[in-house]
């Protein structure tokens, strides 16, 4: 009966406690985000494929700015600071994030440029590519209307990791893009690599774009502490 107790105070807190479900799905996003680093430090291995270690590498970074935001929470929890030196250390956190965030964009520049030129072996068939279209929709669609609802929150962790899942959803319309350039197109001819090249970039303008606000922002809130 306990344990039944437990489960339903668990589920009813995912219900209604919007900061404690951001933390348990964020949890379960690195769980997914670490096998897919894995899985292209393998492929990476063993098809010595650059772009699938550029990628691994990526995702690898991402999943230390999730694992930073987590177990740093956690302690202020445990050391049960007061709110106003949890709002400090958090204020510290998003500005370590946001500089962190800029910095890893620019590992994107090897992939990006290897995807355009078309260096990335692909052997999917019509089914993956389609399962792969769907749910970087999903991710897009979900991530984009928890950016926006958590654009003016104050926690400031919650506001962290809803950035980085986004930014996760972003790359993935990298890779999904070639992906179905190359399974459904038979390759890139000159149009198709103009596309590619300029969606590319744009993707990664934003990437930079997201990252600098993000920065900005932290130093602002920082300065007005101090």
């Amino acid at each position: 009966m306990k344990d039944e107790e437990r489960a339903g105070k668990f589920i009813n807190k995912i219900k209604n406690d919007y900061v404690f479900r951001t933390f348990i799905f964020s949890a379960l996003s690195f769980s997914a985000t670490a096998v897919f680093t894995f899985y292209n430090a393998f492929l990476g291995i063993a098809y010595k494929s650059v772009w699938n270690f550029g990628i691994a590498v990526y995702y690898a970074l991402l999943l230390c700015i999730r694992a930073y935001v987590i177990f740093s929470e956690r302690a202020f929890h445990k050391k049960k600071l007061p709110n106003g030196q949890k709002e400090a250390a958090r204020k510290k956190l998003y500005l370590v994030q946001s500089v962190f965030l800029l910095a890893i964009d620019f590992t994107l520049i090897a992939p990006i440029t290897l995807m355009v030129q078309q260096k990335k072996a692909i052997d999917f068939t019509t089914i993956p590519a389609i399962a792969t279209a769907a749910y970087t929709a999903y991710k897009i669609v979900i991530s984009t209307i928890n950016v926006i609802k958590t654009r003016k929150g104050r926690h400031l962790s919650v506001r962290i990791l809803k950035t980085v899942n986004f930014v996760d959803a972003l790359v993935s319309v990298l890779s999904l893009q070639y992906t179905l350039i190359v399974t459904f197109g038979g390759g890139m001819d000159s149009d198709m690599f103009t596309l590619c090249a300029v969606s590319s970039f744009a993707i990664w303008s934003l990437l930079i774009a997201l990252s600098t606000f993000s920065l900005l922002q932290a130093a602002k809130m920082r300065k007005n502490t101090n």
